[in-house]
């Protein structure tokens, strides 16, 4: 029985599969932005469906919603009752992260996109930290709380909802 395990695990990592690989992710999190000794710390939750899209939900320190699908990205900011239409363009989504990422341990994970290199840590086969230092310098730590991999999630979620007296900016 143990080398039955240890030849499909082994079968496992020479075939592809990952620990990061999901049909779905949802999580709350916390990210945290430092930049020339300033902190920002924002929190919130995501969902992720590998096949139609994520959308990122801030709560503080301001409300924000993000979806991505598509190779569009919408923003909705409540506070300034504007939406942001735009391609995405030279930026990963979280899926295209996690699915690239080569394992350097137990725990860890590696990837590099448009000179960026993410550092990943998994934990329970979830992903826990995602971090990385942007092309300004800025040190970005993404943790994931209460991850579930896997588990359906409602396309209504993944679907930008725009209130018909926000102002559009698309380009």
């Amino acid at each position: 029985m143990r080398k039955f395990i240890i030849i499909f695990t082994l079968f496992l990592n020479l075939f592809g599969y990952s620990e990061l690989e999901f049909k779905s992710l949802s999580a709350k999190f916390t990210q945290t932005i430092t930049s020339q000794n300033q902190k920002i710390i924002y929190t919130g939750s995501i969902s992720i469906d590998s096949d139609f899209g994520a959308f990122w939900q801030y709560n503080t320190p301001t409300q924000k919603s993000i979806y991505i699908s598509n190779n569009k990205i919408t923003i909705i900011e409540p506070q300034l009752q504007q939406a942001i239409i735009t391609n995405l363009q030279n930026s990963p989504d979280i899926t295209q992260i996690l699915n690239n990422a080569q394992k350097l341990s137990d725990n860890k994970f590696q990837t590099t996109y448009d000179d960026i290199t993410y550092d990943i840590v998994v934990e329970n086969s979830n992903p826990k930290l995602i971090s990385y230092t942007d092309k300004l310098g800025n040190i970005a730590t993404i943790e994931f709380h209460q991850t579930i991999k896997n588990s359906p999630i409602n396309k209504e979620l993944l679907t930008p909802k725009i209130p018909s007296d926000y102002d559009i900016i698309s380009n």
